[in-house]
C-alpha cells in the first residue's frame, strides 16, 4: 500500500499540475504556491489556462523548482 503512495507522488514531466496538486507534491499549502510565483528571486514558472484561467504548473518545472532547494519556510517579520 505504500508503494501505490510513493507512486502516486511521483512528479510526471509532461503533465500540467494545478495549484492544489503541485502544493501536495512540494509539501506546502496551497497558499504557500502563491507565494512561490511572485518571489523576485527565483518565481515558480505557471502556465495560464486561457478557457479559465486557472493557473497549471508543468511537471518538468516542478521538479526543477523541487531540485533548487525550495525556500526557507517562515513568515515574513517586519
Amino acid at each position: 500500500m505504500m508503494n501505490r503512495c510513493r507512486n502516486f507522488m511521483e512528479i510526471v514531466p509532461e503533465r500540467l499540475y494545478s495549484v492544489s496538486e503541485a502544493a501536495r507534491l512540494l509539501g506546502v499549502h496551497r497558499c504557500t504556491i502563491y507565494t512561490y510565483i511572485s518571489l523576485p528571486e527565483r518565481p515558480l514558472p505557471f502556465v495560464r489556462q486561457t478557457q479559465s484561467d486557472r493557473l497549471s504548473f508543468q511537471g518538468a518545472e516542478l521538479i526543477a523548482f523541487k531540485s533548487a532547494g525550495l525556500p526557507k519556510k517562515g513568515r515574513k517579520r517586519k
